[in-house]
């Protein structure tokens, strides 16, 4: 796969499959996101819906590609991909900034709680 952009064709039929599913706006993240990826890296999805969300194994992406569910995913993975995630499409652009603003500011807020946390294990974990 060219790390450089996803090819048209595929970004068609995700996006495609995406809508049919009923997501209101989707990201890529990981590794996409941030353009780091490399020609091993799977590309990672995260979308939203605007009610009824389904089961990520429920959405059949082209093989290579995962979905993470944004309405129940955790928040420090939503934090994640408001923040540096690269919106693939938008059907309703009102709920993704509203969506975006609410979740990046609770992330910005959280995020040091999160990053104590990590820190306190890792060194939990080396001392034993």
């Amino acid at each position: 796969m060219d790390t450089s952009e996803i090819d048209t064709q595929t970004h068609s039929a995700v996006v495609a499959v995406l809508r049919v599913a009923g997501a209101a706006f989707a990201y890529l993240h990981g590794s996409w996101g941030t353009g780091s990826a490399t020609a091993r890296s799977d590309v990672d999805v995260a979308a939203w819906w605007p009610h009824d969300p389904p089961v990520a194994s429920d959405v059949q992406l082209p093989a290579g590609y995962d979905l993470m569910v944004l309405n129940t995913a955790p928040l420090e993975l939503r934090g994640r991909v408001a923040a540096a995630g690269r919106l693939l499409f938008e059907d309703d652009p009102v709920a993704r900034v509203r969506w975006e603003a609410t979740t990046r500011k609770v992330w910005f807020d959280e995020r040091p709680r999160f990053e104590r946390s990590h820190r306190e294990f890792l060194a939990a974990i080396t001392r034993a």
